[in-house]
């Protein structure tokens, strides 16, 4: 299990990048719908409560920070954390993990660091918590046969997901964009806030995340 860190998106560090592909195929969305994911949709309303939820554990740190983020980017991350929860079972599944012997181990440990958080954010650390616990601790115990260290396993297990999710039928909403949860880059989703092509790592723009209207940031702006 992470750090209670990690209960945030780490998100100042996400760098905005050129656009890649996060879903196979064309969309086959349905109005609603944020993912289809092998037939399982995932709503968009329900996506929309997850970047809700990572706003409210994101505002201290940003507050201390002077710092705002776009919505957009907390919802692209949204998606991704749903679409990659989703995926989970099977890849689990199929490399021989108990998934239900995972999400019984990080729910406990969950429970337990966000006992130590304010009452006001326990239950949505908790909950943010089990989710990216779960996806560690998958990413950990597949790559661990290789590696020499617990960041070295989980690096290796997501490089195994990756390979392995490229071949899963995945429809995401292009409004997302797409997150990649371990390297912090976001694609802009669709454009908003993106950079040009030829620079591949540039920081999450303040200014214009700032620019933004009070519903689409997450952060209040100074003065």
């Amino acid at each position: 299990m992470t750090h209670v860190r990690r209960v945030a998106l780490a998100a100042l560090a996400l760098a905005a990048v050129s656009a890649t592909s996060a879903c196979s195929g064309g969309p086959a969305l349905h109005p609603g719908d944020a993912a289809v994911v092998d037939g399982h949709a995932i709503r968009l309303t329900t996506v929309d409560d997850l970047a809700a939820d990572f706003c409210t554990l994101e505002e201290p740190g940003l507050a201390q920070q002077g710092a705002v983020l776009p919505m957009a980017l907390l919802r692209s991350a949204a998606a991704e954390t749903l679409v990659t929860d989703a995926l989970l079972p099977a890849f689990a599944k199929e490399v021989g993990i108990d998934m239900a012997t995972v999400r019984d181990g990080v729910r406990k440990e969950a429970a337990k660091q966000a006992a130590t958080l304010p009452e006001d954010i326990r239950s949505v650390a908790t909950a943010r918590l089990e989710l990216e616990g779960a996806r560690q601790a998958v990413l950990q115990l597949v790559g661990q046969a290789g590696a020499q260290s617990p960041d070295q396993a989980v690096a290796l297990g997501a490089q195994l997901f990756k390979a392995w999710r490229a071949k899963q039928h995945i429809d995401l909403d292009p409004r997302f964009g797409a997150v990649d949860l371990d390297a912090l880059q976001w694609d802009g989703a669709n454009g908003s806030l993106s950079v040009p092509a030829d620079d591949a790592a540039a920081p999450l723009d303040q200014k214009a995340a700032a620019a933004l209207p009070a519903d689409q940031r997450c952060g209040s702006v100074a003065g």
